[in-house]
Parts: structure tokens; C-alpha cells; sequence
């Protein structure tokens, strides 16, 4: 499996469990179980729970890039910059 399928199966499961939750608060709202107040907070804070976990997971995947790049021996950008500045001191 790719990173990428990876980061859509994430995303995926994310929108998935986004509105699952939204049909869960609604019909707790609906019986009165929990305030319209209640629900629109726990909601709010289910989504930065999820920007912290996506942010998370985009440093992982970003870190793993980088170390493949490095492993694989790969010329990044800054490698060629730094060629040339030597190149032109010459």
C-alpha cells in the first residue's frame, strides 16, 4: 500500500466518522438526551481533535517522505541551491 492510498483511506475514514457522528448528535438532540449547546460543543471539539490528529499524521507522513528521499539518494531542491553557490564561488 502507497502513502497516498494511505492518506485517502484516512480521509476517507474521516468523512466517514464525520458524519456518522453528525447522525449520532442529532438523534441525541432530537430525544432531548443532549442540548443543541451540548451537541454543537462536542462537535467543535471533535474537530480540533481531528485537525491536531491530521496534523499529526501530515508531519509523519512528511518526515517518512524525506527519509525515503534521503534514502533513496535523491537530489532535493536545497541540495541543487547549495551546488550551485559552490559552483558560482568557483
Amino acid at each position: 500500500m502507497e502513502v497516498k492510498d494511505l492518506l485517502y483511506f484516512g480521509l476517507g475514514a474521516a468523512f466517514l466518522a464525520k458524519d456518522k457522528l453528525k447522525e449520532r448528535l442529532k438523534k441525541l438532540e432530537d430525544r432531548g438526551e443532549i442540548s443543541k449547546e451540548d451537541a454543537k460543543k462536542f462537535a467543535q471539539d471533535a474537530k480540533e481533535r481531528a485537525k491536531k490528529e491530521q496534523e499529526a499524521i501530515d508531519s509523519r507522513i512528511q518526515k517518512k517522505i524525506k527519509d525515503t528521499i534521503h534514502e533513496v539518494g535523491l537530489v532535493t531542491k536545497e541540495d541543487l541551491e547549495e551546488l550551485k553557490t559552490l559552483i558560482k564561488g568557483s
